[in-house]
């Protein structure tokens, strides 16, 4: 069974740690400084769940949080990916974000520097082969670290994540008590939940979910995931825009790119604006959302475009960006050029040959 240390042998291994040169990562130590949440929000809450995946528990707790209609991010341990990938996927399918929780869960101070780089990189080739999309954000199994440690976190371009309220979720008490530890640790500003879908007692632990989001938010909290930094809040790509100019009868392309994989499904609104041409004359109304399933950089957007028979120079209309959701605007509106179907097709006569002006 993989679980954390516990409690009371805490302070043993902070003596060890002193005597050996060695650190114990806390929940202080991994909490960032504190930058106020949202007007309307007491504080914000992230929920994040280790251990898993585990069939039962883990597809029990997806059902859970949709319900409730809250975020949360999983840290997954690699071999236990690589023996339920379907139970992994089912995580990011729901929407939910998913990160590193090591190979084996194997105590972070007790390896070397190389063993640890191999641990991350082992758990993510699983989490990659099962079809999920990690975030760079990782957990060291016991919130335990050790300057090497540190340093192959680092170097696998990986952020640790710590917590600020413990459920003690795998030692003791019934769903309420629980839920009760972890409504107590929770306070104005940002707070980071810490309960486990792959230990014995997890079952236990999923049924308090529901009272802590629901007593949560009836006291002012508000729920997100983790950011790129481990931070509350959602990895945040930026999306921008190129087209190309489309043809009297055919179509205008404009391709959108995100600036980072953002780990789940993001999605933006667009519609063409009328420019020197006419949205309805020249070519029909046109909106659409679009869609970045987890792990997709880029989107194409196909304008269609009408034709007539008067011969026109070039024109143009906006292609509008709003709405985003998980997204950044990088830009608002791209411009996209239309091009007259004669010109287009307009073959010139043979002529004599150009010759360049050369001047004396």
């Amino acid at each position: 069974m993989l679980r954390p240390a516990a409690p009371l042998l805490r302070p043993v291994a902070l003596v060890l740690a002193a005597l050996l040169g060695l650190t114990m990562a806390s929940p202080a130590d991994a909490m960032p400084p504190e930058r106020a949440p949202r007007a309307d929000c007491k504080g914000v809450v992230a929920l994040t769940f280790d251990d898993g995946p585990s069939r039962a528990t883990t597809r029990r707790l997806v059902q859970v949080l949709r319900r409730a209609d809250v975020p949360a991010t999983f840290f997954m341990v690699g071999q236990r990916v690589a023996a339920d990938p379907r139970a992994a996927r089912e995580v990011e399918r729901a929407g939910f974000l998913t990160a590193n929780h090591s190979w084996a869960h194997h105590d972070m101070r007790t390896q070397t520097y190389r063993e640890v780089r191999r641990s991350l990189r082992a758990t993510r080739r699983a989490m990659k082969g099962a079809g999920l999309h990690p975030t760079d954000l990782m957990r060291p199994p016991y919130g335990a670290l050790a300057p090497p440690a540190r340093r192959a976190i680092r170097d696998s371009g990986l952020v640790p994540v710590m917590w600020s309220a413990d459920s003690l979720d795998w030692k003791s008490g019934d769903a309420r008590q629980i839920a009760r530890r972890i409504l107590a640790g929770l306070h104005p500003g940002r707070n980071i939940v810490l309960q486990h879908d792959g230990v014995n007692r997890s079952p236990i632990s999923v049924a308090a979910v529901s009272q802590v989001v629901r007593v949560a938010k009836r006291r002012g909290y508000c729920f997100t995931a983790l950011d790129e930094r481990g931070r509350p809040g959602f990895p945040t790509p930026v999306v921008t825009a190129v087209a190309t100019d489309g043809v009297e009868g055919g179509e205008a392309v404009v391709r959108l790119r995100l600036d980072r994989a953002p780990g789940r499904d993001t999605a933006l609104s667009v519609d063409v604006a009328s420019g020197t041409a006419s949205v309805g004359a020249d070519l029909p109304p046109f909106t659409a959302r679009v869609e970045f399933p987890a792990g997709r950089l880029t989107a194409k957007v196909r304008i269609p475009i009408g034709t007539d028979t008067a011969v026109e120079p070039a024109e143009q209309v906006t292609l509008r960006l709003h709405h985003p959701e998980g997204l950044a605007l990088g830009q608002e509106s791209v411009p996209v050029g239309i091009v007259d179907a004669a010109a287009a097709t307009r073959i010139d006569l043979p002529g004599p040959p150009f010759l360049p002006l050369v001047r004396r």
